[in-house]
């Protein structure tokens, strides 16, 4: 197997943010983007995916599938994501039923929220992918991480081969040290578990403590993210998902740049009140080097990287 942290296509490339198993925006996105059904396009271009491509949306096992068929014909790359992790890890989360071959109510209404469920030869063959996939992709002026550029970390990736082993080696570290300090508060322990091990940080980021807890996917949460991008200065650009912003909030820009823009929380649009098919949630790809932000819906708009 190869290094965690893998050489990224040179040339024209589209990065694609998060998937989360929206099937026909993923479709419909890469038609936009002038790929052929077998993923040619005209100019050559390659795609690279961010990571998350399961959960919450309608059909993970057809967004793998897809993903799968481009890596293997040599026209895309992808990085892995936390959603993939918490598969790889066999971490049951209350998104991710559909692995398990469960129906689950994602918005606690009681009604199973519809997703193609995985049987045996669908886990075995998404297990067997996501154990390829690489934590980072770098060249020269482009940098690809699903969530967390952090220097110190990704070099403890360059030097590892397996994503799961490289985790339960900080894990075990991380515990081992913790037995020793009995004292130390149970959301402290938390907070090294996450930010003292790689592959941790790179698939879902730093965190901090803060004063009043909140709910986030399914549970109370006493720690938020933190915005390392608002300190990133390095000349290549940075290319991360994971934080799922609206086109119309306020983003991460300058030199690291965010691309998710919540098509994984198109389940809850579906079930709103009059929802006419017009969804808030897109799925995007930044173009490079022409620096154009593309979606599904077929609109487009030209980024500026500081």
């Amino acid at each position: 197997m190869k290094s965690l942290v893998q050489p990224q296509f040179d040339g024209f490339i589209d990065i694609v943010g998060d998937v989360h198993g929206e099937i026909d925006a993923l479709r419909q996105l890469l038609s936009k983007l002038g790929y052929a059904s077998d993923g040619t396009h005209f100019e050559r271009r390659r795609l690279v995916f961010l990571g998350d491509l399961t959960d919450r949306g309608p059909d993970s096992p057809a967004v793998v599938d897809e993903v799968k068929r481009l890596i293997d014909s040599g026209r895309a790359q992808c990085v892995l994501g936390n959603h993939d992790l918490n598969i790889l890890l066999g971490d049951k989360k209350h998104d991710n039923h559909w692995f398990f071959g469960k129906e689950s109510s994602l918005d606690g209404s009681g009604v199973p929220t519809p997703a193609v469920l995985a049987d045996a030869q669908t886990r075995e063959s998404i297990l067997a992918f996501f154990r390829t996939l690489p934590l980072v992709l770098e060249r020269p002026d482009v940098r690809v991480v699903h969530a967390c550029w952090n220097p110190e970390m990704v070099e403890v990736a360059r030097h590892a081969r397996d994503a799961v082993a490289l985790y339960h080696q900080y894990a075990e570290q991380i515990e081992a040290d913790q037995r020793h300090r009995k004292d130390l508060h149970h959301i402290d322990r938390e907070l090294e578990r996450q930010n003292r091990n790689p592959v941790k940080v790179l698939t879902s980021g730093l965190e901090r403590r803060i004063g009043k807890p909140f709910e986030a996917s399914g549970k109370i949460r006493h720690e938020e993210r933190v915005h390392w991008w608002e300190d990133y200065r390095d000349d290549a650009i940075c290319v991360f998902g994971h934080y799922s912003f609206f086109k119309d909030e306020s983003m991460p820009s300058g030199r690291a740049v965010c691309i998710d823009f919540g098509v994984g929380k198109r389940f809850i649009e579906r079930k709103k009140l009059g929802f006419d098919g017009q969804f808030r949630g897109k799925l995007s790809a930044l173009r490079l080097p022409e620096r154009m932000l593309f979606f599904d819906d077929g609109t487009f708009e030209s980024l500026l990287i500081a």
